[in-house]
């Protein structure tokens, strides 16, 4: 195959263009999965914010327990800082020992157990609650944490809404007699 003048570098340049494009296509699943698995979480805390509110639980503690459930989904944690270690070791001698704490607590005493950044992000309702079937809905704007400037050229904002949702057999009359 004869070569001209013209044609050299193109593979290159080519080469380049391909790799350009399959690193946007994997960091598009990349920031998918993330999205796909703050979903799941939203769904989870809303599950347990509806076995919750069955039972009788106050609001309050709703709001614990649905905030605990969405621990994946709260962003970076505020209270304790960070004192080394990766995130294993920051797990189970710092975070995990203090949800039981964080539970039992009363509303003055939260933020100094335990917080995270987006905590505060996290909503829940509940439309109906003397109904059979209690429906229970979570509701976050998760942020677009991995590349995020990439993301701008396809998303308006640096966040996209998101809801859980449970629906429970409403058991509270059972225990509350």
């Amino acid at each position: 195959m004869v070569q001209t003048r013209h044609a050299e570098g193109q593979a290159l340049i080519e080469s380049c263009i391909v790799i350009g494009m399959m690193c946007l296509l994997l960091m598009g699943l990349f920031q998918l999965v993330q999205l796909f698995m703050a979903q799941e979480i939203l769904d989870y805390a809303a599950g347990r914010g509806a076995r919750a509110k069955t039972v009788g639980f106050n609001d309050f503690m709703v709001s614990k327990t649905v905030r605990i459930g969405a621990i994946a989904n709260a962003g970076a944690l505020m209270v304790p800082e960070r004192s080394g270690g990766g995130p294993w070791v920051q797990w189970t001698r710092h975070e995990s020992p203090r949800i039981p704490h964080y539970l039992q607590s009363e509303s003055w005493e939260l933020d100094a157990i335990l917080n995270y950044a987006l905590w505060d992000t996290i909503a829940w309702s509940y439309p109906a609650s003397d109904a059979d079937i209690l429906h229970f809905e979570v509701h976050q704007a998760v942020p677009l944490m991995f590349f995020s400037n990439v993301f701008k050229a396809f998303f308006s904002g640096s966040a996209v809404p998101m809801q859980g949702v449970a629906d429970i057999e409403n058991h509270y009359s059972l225990y509350l007699q």
